[in-house]
């Protein structure tokens, strides 16, 4: 305050001194250029709220940088979360697929069965199906895995169905198969297989 008002009563004395010049007599401040508009002897001060404004903006950087490092830490914690129930979405969604593909080796015609282009070839014949679609995860993401299908003969069918058996061992002449399904699939970095097995009987 005191500066504050040094700086009006140094204002007052140059006006003064002009005003005295005017009127014949000397000007007491010649190296102050009133005239032309400005003054030599007047210094700026710092208001007392450029120094608040300040504050405000260090305030504001500090919370937003808190509040960044709370929001990052809060998707890693919820990512933790969300990786045991996708394996376990995963799981349930293959288990399905799974089920379909038991129902599929039960009510397959017997005679498609085991004619060549079956779809369970005699063993160690196989097909491979890859980028089968078990399902999807939330968001429209499909789950692929690989699907892997044979045909196992039992020992005691008789030689014309791949067995070893005779009219002795085998008096019905029944035909018995093992109908397996293999599904492997990748969850993260691991992979996992899951397979099913049919027996199938005539």
């Amino acid at each position: 305050m005191q500066t504050k008002w040094r700086l009006k009563e140094d204002l007052g004395s140059t006006v003064a001194g002009c005003q005295q010049e005017k009127c014949g007599g000397p000007c007491q401040y010649p190296e102050s250029s009133v005239h032309g508009g400005s003054l030599s002897v007047f210094r700026p001060f710092r208001k007392p709220g450029s120094l608040k404004r300040g504050m405000f903006l260090v305030e504001a950087t500090l919370s937003l940088s808190i509040l960044t490092v709370i929001g990052l830490v809060l998707l890693k914690l919820s990512l933790n979360i969300l990786e045991p129930r996708q394996w376990t979405l995963q799981q349930t969604v293959t288990d399905a697929y799974m089920t379909y593909e038991r129902a599929y080796a039960e009510r397959v015609p017997f005679e498609i069965l085991t004619t060549t282009g079956s779809p369970w070839p005699l063993f160690p014949t196989t097909t491979t199906t890859t980028q089968v679609e078990i399902g999807r995860l939330p968001g429209g993401r499909p789950i692929t895995g690989t699907l892997v299908r044979t045909r196992i003969p039992d020992p005691g069918n008789y030689p014309t169905d791949c067995g070893t058996g005779t009219v002795t061992t085998n008096p019905a002449a029944m035909k018995i198969w093992q109908v397996q399904s293999v599904l492997t699939y990748r969850v993260g970095n691991r992979t996992y297989a899951k397979s099913r097995t049919v027996l199938r009987s005539q």
